[in-house]
């Protein structure tokens, strides 16, 4: 489908907003929206996301009120006498714009489109068949039109090369979590008395912790990590423990006790190969324009499923309703309606049907458990609950 002009009505959901002009390409695009709309950094925002493969691209934004038929049909229709080679698209705007714009464009007789978001495919209304597959869309472009930026990341991603020591870590960890987390106290209470440079580290083999409770290793773990690389030079005797990180990127993953499930996720996802994007540890800006560079949140794993994005959170440990309503806020927040939010959580929510599990799933919010984690076939497991979380039974939830 090659067009000059595509007239769209501006929606708060970004998906409903970027697919169709970034699948179809026009050379201009017209967005009618409610002038109650303030703020014109939205349309900034989408200019922004539009450029990545649009350089070129006219964009005009058009303010209406958009309970006003008469107004949104006749301005609808001045724009169609106004460009050439116009279509207009219907995915998003208020039921009154999609009404009159409906009658303004069949009135014209020109071709009218609508984007099913879930199957990733643009309708011809007329005909009732797909004229094309719905672009992939790149984190990195979508945050765009969100208004959003991507300031950094809070880990560095692994290379390739290491993911076989990490996932061989993780079954450790995984299978000794009391172990670690006391392990986890020590390494973090003997590290904080060297400077963040100090790569080599040598304390007694007891640490105190500040609630004055002694802390010892576990002296499995700490070979493990030497056998998998991320230390070296071990040495324990029954008074003293001493070790050398072996890079500072294995320093950060050592000494941080959360980051292995992050690290066990954001690598099965990697591995399988099923999604355009993976982004581990990403520190967001919501707001781009404000001047101020300030990380509004950190979300763990990002994924980009068919162009809808899937947010994903890391406890190494049970869920709780503070987990969930924090995932709840951050999907709404960016992806809106049209994103998923996965919680991997190492207690047994889902075996037993948790409260916090009952809660997640009337949020729409899908639960990975202890067993999931444990088991051989994680990788399908994740594959699977994000390929298969229903967006179109949510609908007519109280969510």
């Amino acid at each position: 489908v090659v067009l000059k002009t595509l007239i769209k009505y501006y929606d708060k959901d970004i998906l409903k907003n970027i697919s169709a002009p970034l699948t179809l390409k026009p050379e201009k695009m017209i967005f009618f929206y409610d002038n109650g709309i303030q703020d014109m950094t939205w349309f900034r925002s989408l200019k922004k996301c539009f450029k990545h493969t649009m350089p070129n691209v006219i964009m005009e934004h058009i303010s209406l009120d958009i309970l006003d038929m008469v107004e949104i049909y006749t301005k609808t229709k001045k724009a169609l006498e106004e460009n050439e080679d116009c279509a207009m698209e219907f995915t998003g705007g208020s039921e009154l714009m999609l009404i009159a714009g409906f009658k303004a464009g069949a009135g014209k007789g020109i071709p009218l489109y609508y984007t099913d978001l879930v199957k990733g495919v643009i309708l011809d209304l007329a005909e009732n068949k797909p004229i094309a597959n719905t672009a992939k869309i790149k984190l990195e472009h979508f945050m765009d039109a969100r208004g959003a930026c991507l300031m950094g990341h809070s880990h560095k991603e692994p290379l390739e090369e290491r993911y076989e020591d990490i996932l061989n870590m993780c079954d450790v960890l995984f299978d000794n979590i009391n172990n670690w987390k006391t392990t986890s106290n020590f390494i973090q209470i003997v590290s904080a008395r060297f400077s963040t440079q100090e790569m080599r580290i040598k304390s007694r083999i007891q640490a105190i912790q500040k609630n004055g409770k002694k802390v010892t290793p576990d002296k499995k773990i700490l070979y493990a990590f030497q056998k998998f690389g991320f230390i070296r030079d071990l040495k324990i005797t029954q008074e003293n423990v001493s070790f050398c990180f072996s890079s500072p990127m294995d320093k950060q993953y050592v000494i941080n006790y959360g980051i292995w499930l992050e690290l066990f996720v954001y690598i099965h996802a990697k591995r399988s190969e099923a999604f355009d994007d993976v982004w581990l540890g990403a520190l967001i800006d919501w707001n781009a324009y404000d001047a101020s560079r300030m990380a509004g949140n950190e979300i763990d794993v990002v994924i980009s499923d068919q162009s809808m994005p899937v947010f994903i959170s890391c406890k190494l440990r049970s869920a709780d309703t503070a987990a969930v309503n924090e995932l709840m806020i951050e999907k709404k927040r960016i992806g809106g309606w049209f994103s998923k939010g996965i919680l991997v959580a190492f207690g047994r929510d889902k075996q037993e049907k948790t409260a916090t599990y009952l809660r997640a799933k009337e949020f729409g919010i899908e639960i990975l458990d202890a067993k999931d984690i444990l088991s051989a076939r994680f990788e399908q497991i994740l594959v699977k609950t994000i390929k298969e979380h229903d967006l179109i039974s949510l609908k007519w939830k109280k969510v």
